[in-house]
């Protein structure tokens, strides 16, 4: 895997940033690093945003760290987006191509980052992958649609599997989903997480999966919970209106 090395301006100090050049990969870092696709406080459209910031930053925990999970890392941009914008927090972080996950692992490296070689869904087990054919931003499960299937098998994971695992010493606080045709799965069953997860950023794939209602799952999901619904770009982040925030001078 030949891959270039730059430097990211993130943080004080800046980062080393791994990429395959000519890739998606590209389109990736403009997204996240100059474009600022999760950067919930400096969106015009995301007014609650700053509410946010105040939520994590006025350290009302109970001596509990913020828990991040990033379900379809890719190579490890938002990963290391989401360390730099809140360093206090524990990161998950899953993807399933082999490739990317190396990348992921390189990229977040001496970061609090856990990475995790599979795909997040709705059970655990085991799923084959597939390459759709637009770029390595794209690999799926199998079972979604046409495509080049990959000598890949890899386990699921699950939102309530991770929650729990670090229920001693953190709280959830962000999941952000981009897997490819995948939340159709996640949200169909088992989704107790939900309303444990202050908010949620995800993009939906109805565009790339036509005619397979694939965003129903979350939709039918989602409407039962109080939570605020919008729509920026390819994602919506949903926020749950049941948080308490404090004021920080």
């Amino acid at each position: 895997m030949e891959f270039v090395t730059i430097n990211i301006d993130i943080g004080p100090q800046g980062r080393k940033f791994n990429f395959r050049p000519g890739t998606c990969d590209e389109a990736v870092i403009e997204q996240i690093f100059k474009n600022g696709e999760y950067n919930i406080n400096n969106i015009p459209r995301l007014p609650r945003g700053q509410e946010f910031v105040n939520y994590y930053e006025s350290g009302n925990f109970s001596k509990k760290t913020p828990l991040i999970i990033d379900a379809g890392a890719n190579i490890g941009a938002s990963a290391v987006f989401f360390n730099s914008t809140f360093p206090k927090a524990r990161l998950v972080a899953i993807e399933p191509e082999k490739d990317n996950f190396e990348l992921l692992s390189a990229n977040t490296q001496g970061l609090p980052v856990e990475c995790i070689r599979g795909v997040v869904a709705s059970k655990l087990g085991l799923v084959n992958l597939m390459d759709p054919g637009i770029g390595s931003w794209g690999f799926r499960s199998s079972t979604l649609g046409k495509g080049k299937l990959l000598n890949q098998s890899v386990k699921c994971v699950t939102v309530n599997e991770i929650y729990e695992a670090n229920a001693n010493d953190c709280f959830p606080f962000i999941v952000k989903i981009d897997i490819e045709g995948g939340e159709h799965d996640l949200f169909s069953e088992n989704t107790e997480w939900v309303a444990e997860t202050p908010l949620i950023i995800i993009e939906l794939h109805d565009w790339l999966l036509l005619k397979k209602s694939n965003s129903r799952p979350f939709l039918q999901c989602i409407y039962r919970y109080d939570r605020d619904f919008v729509y920026v770009g390819e994602n919506i982040f949903s926020f749950t209106n049941n948080f308490i925030v404090q004021d920080v001078d």
